[in-house]
């Protein structure tokens, strides 16, 4: 490893430790957290299942001569996203399970 790798991985790492503790410094002591934060707290797990949803359904509409070859691992997966959301209402397992799902049957 050379020495300019080492160094950019450095500041790599640190972007991402200064990123996760952000939230935490700045919302510490009591301060109330804007309106427009709770808002994105809500919304940002119904954003991020669309777009699975749209990435994975993307492949399969890509390559329609393929036939079900490319959708079945699309539909699968969000068949079992769906169910995991429905019982579970975690929607990080949701996501998780349905992406490694999907990785999964397209490998």
């Amino acid at each position: 490893m050379t020495l300019h790798i080492f160094f950019m991985l450095f500041i790599m790492a640190a972007v991402v430790i200064f990123l996760r503790f952000f939230p935490f410094i700045v919302f510490s002591g009591g301060r109330k957290v804007p309106t427009i934060v709770e808002y994105l707290g809500t919304t940002v797990t119904a954003a991020a299942i669309a777009m699975l949803v749209i990435y994975s359904f993307y492949g399969s509409l890509e390559y329609p001569l393929e036939g079900f070859s490319r959708f079945l691992p699309a539909a699968g997966a969000s068949i079992l996203t769906v169910i995991l959301q429905y019982f579970f209402k975690n929607p990080l397992v949701s996501i998780i399970a349905g992406t490694a799902l999907f990785m999964y049957l397209i490998r």
